[in-house]
């Protein structure tokens, strides 16, 4: 806005002190260039905000698409997709997540094939936010969903910040999973305080659709540091919104799920878990280290994909068909 101004101010002192001399006529001419400004300023600042809030609509109608049914838990209301049909696949969604996008990763790696079942953990898209949100308690509500569906073992995966939950279940109901698949996830590498791991979330003012809007078109150079990579493809940018019916699970993964895993190191003894894991992971990752994930691997007994670069989407590698792999193993274990 200072260079802008700027330029106005040596734009006006030019004409006037200039070869154009200060006259009536040039000053009344100056003042038409300079209304015709603020009206093009006008007209490209209204397309904007009309073009945002089309963008905003059309992200709330998205999420209307899905087929959306809920669960009444000791945790409150939860939203879930569950289409297809086959080995069941349950997915334990990232930050900025919810069903929508849940279900929306699980048909890009599986397509049409297996059952697959997408929720919304606590504070996204159609899912309460309970007093006490920690991924023990999310893992309950997972097995309450197991119980509701009458599914007796299913593949968990677990995205990003889902994680938490995602090992939390594999420690405290093993006999319900036929595997566990890591994507890209965080992991309890070592014990940490808070105030070492500092903030693992978003600032609070950018959860907002507007802002957002605003950040996705005009910082992508940031949206791919972020990521890890130059190849995030708009579409996926966009599915980041709406943000207003994630806020308080964002906010939440912030606070709790994003560190509950080295503040509570200890209550994670994953040396235990008896499933088969899988762990799918890039190693220029910048949201989920892969020193953390090199850590977490001499601790537990898992198959490994990785992958040299891709970032924190593994972009540019196909991960469908070793994940595949894997549930075809399994799935009568």
């Amino acid at each position: 806005m200072g260079m802008k101004i700027t330029g106005l101010i040596w734009f006006q002192d030019w004409y006037l002190d200039g070869p154009f001399k200060r006259s009536k006529m040039n000053v009344n001419y100056l003042k038409y260039i300079i209304g015709v400004l603020i009206v093009m300023s006008g007209v490209i600042l209204s397309f904007s905000c009309t073009s945002s809030s089309r963008i905003i609509n059309e992200s709330y109608q998205r999420l209307e698409k899905y087929n959306i049914k809920t669960l009444n838990t000791e945790y409150g209301i939860m939203s879930f997709v569950d289409e297809g049909s086959g080995e069941a696949i349950i997915i334990s969604h990232g930050i900025f997540g919810g069903y929508d996008q849940g279900y929306d990763n699980l048909y890009d790696i599986f397509g049409n094939n297996y059952r697959k079942i997408a929720v919304s953990r606590f504070g996204y898209p159609g899912s309460n936010l309970p007093f006490e949100p920690t991924p023990t308690n999310q893992a309950k509500v997972f097995l309450e969903l197991f119980d509701e569906l009458q599914i007796e073992k299913a593949f968990l995966l677990a995205v990003s910040a889902g994680s938490a939950p995602g090992i939390r279940f594999a420690l405290d109901y093993p006999e319900r999973l036929k595997g566990l698949i890591l994507l890209s996830s965080g992991v309890p590498s070592a014990p940490k305080t808070r105030k070492e791991i500092g903030r693992t979330g978003p600032p609070n003012f950018i959860l907002n659709d507007n802002i957002m809007v605003f950040t996705v078109r005009n910082f992508k150079g940031i949206m791919y540091s972020m990521f890890g990579s130059k190849n995030v493809g708009s579409n996926i940018l966009d599915n980041l919104l709406p943000v207003k019916p994630r806020r308080n699970g964002i906010i939440n993964d912030g606070e709790i799920t994003n560190v509950d895993m080295l503040v509570n190191y200890y209550d994670y003894p994953v040396e235990n878990i008896n499933i088969p894991i899988l762990v799918v992971h890039a190693k220029d990752d910048p949201m989920a280290k892969f020193e953390d994930i090199e850590l977490f691997l001499k601790r537990v007994n898992a198959e490994t994909m990785t992958f040299p670069d891709g970032g924190h989407l593994i972009i540019g590698h196909d991960i469908s068909i070793g994940i595949i792999d894997f549930i075809e193993k399994y799935k009568n274990e």
